[in-house]
Formats: structure tokens, sequence, C-alpha cells
């Protein structure tokens, strides 16, 4: 089984189904099935991407692909660049975790989200932060835009944080109905 083929079987019997550790219903990931049934996750393989220099260089190839594909569909929220990496040995799979905090800010400022996946991934779920949500068969990177829910991610750092409340602080503001976790975390970063 290639890798292609080892991440779509992944997405499809875990990240696109629900799990008792998530701490909330529904599917591990809820933004995957409707982008998958939208055709809007490109997955690319980036062989020899094995030190950090390789690794910004496949993060600048997914942010260019985000950026100026041609998508299926216009809502943003959709589209997601997924970066194979399968030539990174075992005992590096934490470089992928130094790398994803290392660049989150500036991703953030820029409007996206960096995620990041290996067999051994401590990256806990965001409801349950005990529930290693993050664990996959095989190292690889994900990117997309940000979205509404990303306040889970980004509350905690004030330059993170500032740049969510520049894109989705009106949600906030104007008194639109948002998860009461939403507005929890939203009120305390405010502070």
């Amino acid at each position: 089984m290639d890798a292609v083929e080892k991440a779509v079987q992944w997405f499809e019997s875990y990240l696109c189904r629900p799990h008792e550790g998530v701490g909330r219903p529904g599917a591990v990931c809820p933004f995957l099935i409707p982008a998958l049934r939208a055709d809007c996750v490109r997955t690319q393989v980036f062989h020899d991407c094995v030190e950090r220099d390789g690794l910004l260089r496949a993060l600048d190839t997914m942010a260019d692909t985000l950026r100026g594909e041609r998508w299926p569909s216009a809502n943003r929220t959709l589209h997601a660049v997924v970066g194979l990496l399968p030539d990174l040995a075992p005992g590096d799979h934490g470089l992928l975790d130094r790398v994803q905090d290392a660049l989150k800010t500036s991703l953030a400022e820029q409007g996206m989200m960096l995620g990041q996946f290996h067999p051994g991934c401590d990256e806990g779920a965001a409801r349950n932060p005990a529930f290693p949500v993050s664990r996959s068969p095989l190292p690889m990177l994900a990117l997309r835009h940000m979205a509404l829910h990303d306040i889970l991610f980004l509350h905690d750092d004030p330059r993170r944080f500032d740049a969510y409340d520049r894109r989705f602080g009106a949600n906030y503001r104007s008194g639109r109905t948002v998860d009461p976790l939403f507005a929890l975390l939203y009120r305390e970063a405010r502070r």
C-alpha cells in the first residue's frame, strides 16, 4: 500500500468516524467529511523530507497549493492540503511537532492552520487533552484556512488569538450564537 492509500484509509477509518476520546459527538475531524465530498482535500507526497529545511520547503509547496489551487467549492473552510512524509524516520517524528509549533503563529497571522500527525504524536484533543488525537499511521502535515472553531487551538497565545480575533471577533461581538465553549475561550482570551 502506498502512502496516499494508507493516508486515505486512515482518513476514512479514523478521522471520519466518531471516537469517544475526542470528548464530543461526531467524527474525529468533522471538517474532513464535507471536504472529501467536495473534492477539496489535496494530498501531496514529499519524499526525502527528513530535516527541517525539507519540511519548510514542503510547507511552502503546500501553502502555494492552498492559496493557488482552483477548488471545486468556493467554501474556503473545505480546502485542505495534506503533506505525506513517508521517508521521515520514527526517531525524527518529533521534528514535525517542533516545526508545527514554530510556524503556527506566522501561519495563523496569514489565516492558515497547520496540524501535525505521526504515530507517536501526543497532541491532545481540544475537548479532551488526555486523548492523543493526532496519531496517524505515517507522518504528515495538514494545512487549511482558519475557521471559527479554531478558537480551540488559538486562544492561549496572544499573537495567535489576535490573528483569530481579526477574522472572527465580529461573530462574538455581534451576539451570534456560537458554541458555548468557543464563547468562553474567546472571553478568556480577550482578558
